[in-house]
């Protein structure tokens, strides 16, 4: 019974919605009313998307080591942050576990810190 139903339901609604689409496909077609809009408005908009990567990428190619240095030293300060919240976790029976979130955030800090210090003399070689 629930089948005959299902389908009975089934066929009402793509007769529904075959009812609603006839005038609508009739109808004038909004999209030719908004294309030249729209094509001025992608226009503009990958324009600046092409501005915004170039000048990105100048400016990430001018600060690459320092870029580097960041985000090596974030995960080599975070790694040792880490360990050692887990290894005084592991010494005192668990209690010191709740450090180990901090410990890598500031472990990460520190390291991108002193990467960052260290890769920013190779960006400004003439300074």
């Amino acid at each position: 019974m629930r089948h005959r139903t299902g389908r009975s339901l089934a066929a009402a609604c793509f007769a529904t919605l075959a009812l609603m689409a006839a005038p609508a496909a009739q109808a004038a077609s909004p999209t030719s009313e908004w294309r030249g809009w729209l094509s001025d408005r992608t226009d503009g908009l990958r324009d600046g998307a092409e501005r915004a990567i170039i000048l990105g990428g100048a400016l990430l190619y001018q600060n690459r080591h320092t870029v580097a240095g960041l985000t090596l030293g974030c995960l080599a300060g975070g790694a040792v942050g880490a360990t050692g919240a887990v290894a005084a976790g592991a010494a005192t029976g668990g209690a010191a576990l709740p450090a180990t979130g901090p410990a890598a955030a500031l472990g990460c800090a520190l390291g991108a810190a002193a990467g960052g210090a260290m890769g920013r003399p190779l960006d400004q070689p003439m300074e």
